[in-house]
């Protein structure tokens, strides 16, 4: 899709918006619209690739306790291939534990989808001279919107008209204060948050009301470059995150020491007793071990944490 250039629109009076877009008060013609339409796109914001299934499955592996569960499994399959019940035991834990995790994370991006079903917003324009409520989506670049109090600017907009209009820009530049529009050009130099005659996508109407006039839709606008900058970054581990991965580490190593204590102390009075076999006895005491092992580490943990929180995600949504 075609995008519009990235010229200021602040600072230049609204007929000459009217000019640069082609448009007039009366609005766009419904022939107009569809040309732009195909355009430049429809308004909405790019939504990040969703994962697929299998990758989100073996995902709910990727924690430090499944780990340590994964390697005693391991280790008592090469110590005792003759009888893989154990480790049998511990897969069967693992898988269920995937898979309850995995249909609790559907259900709660199930629940969110509806959501955003039911959320999709709408606005008043002006097409050929008549008021008509459209589809915030369907918007096009050089649409007359009509802002009224209560209601999201659905793209970015040059102010043509105000009524004593404010605008709530907290979302967008932090300003607490509701910042009253203009429709006077403005320097070029002028920041972001000194732009009194632009209205953005991502705030809203606080009082009075405005026509205007959209000079960007979707990932144009100043909230899809943020938006696209987001998507490009890489998330940081949350608190939980890193204290899972440290409570991991922390059992994983009391464990190891416990099972090198027990194995070591009964080598040791296996070497004082001429009628032991040292192979059995290690074998005995390295199946001892791993029980211990997988006793100590909390394999339930990891698919209580999804479920309280894929359930606290159906509750907000």
């Amino acid at each position: 899709m075609v995008s519009l250039t990235s010229d200021a629109w602040h600072d230049i009076s609204p007929e000459e918006t009217y000019l640069k877009l082609e448009t007039q008060s009366e609005g766009l013609t419904e022939n107009e619209v569809l040309n732009r339409r195909k355009k430049y796109g429809e308004n909405k914001l790019q939504e990040p690739d969703k994962t697929p299934a299998w990758l989100r499955f073996l995902s709910q592996y990727n924690d430090p306790l499944n780990y340590l569960l994964i390697g005693a499994a391991l280790i008592a399959l090469a110590i005792n291939p003759d009888h893989p019940g154990d480790a049998i035991f511990i897969f069967l834990v693992l898988t269920a534990n995937a898979t309850f995790g995995f249909w609790q994370e559907g259900q709660a991006e199930q629940a969110m989808d509806a959501l955003k079903k039911m959320a999709v917003s709408s606005c008043i324009v002006v097409r050929d001279g008549v008021e008509q409520e459209v589809s915030t989506p369907l918007l096009v670049p050089g649409d007359i919107v009509k802002l009224e109090e209560g209601i999201n600017v659905p793209a970015d907009v040059r102010i043509v008209e105000s009524y004593q209009c404010k605008v709530d820009e907290s979302s967008l530049t932090g300003e607490s204060d509701s910042i009253k529009k203009t429709t006077a050009a403005l320097p070029t130099e002028a920041l972001l948050a000194d732009r009194n005659n632009m209205a953005y996508m991502g705030t809203s109407i606080a009082t009075g009301r405005a026509v205007g006039i959209v000079v960007n839709i979707g990932m144009n606008t100043e909230l899809g470059r943020i938006a696209s900058d987001i998507v490009g970054s890489e998330s940081p581990k949350t608190p939980l995150e890193h204290k899972l991965e440290s409570l991991g580490k922390f059992l994983g190593f009391i464990a190891l020491i416990v099972a090198v204590l027990l194995v070591s102390i009964e080598l040791i009075i296996a070497l004082g007793d001429p009628t032991a076999n040292l192979r059995d006895v290690a074998i005995e005491q390295f199946i001892i071990a791993i029980a211990i092992f997988v006793a100590i580490v909390p394999e339930g943990l990891p698919i209580i944490l999804v479920i309280t929180l894929a359930l606290g995600m159906r509750n907000m949504a």
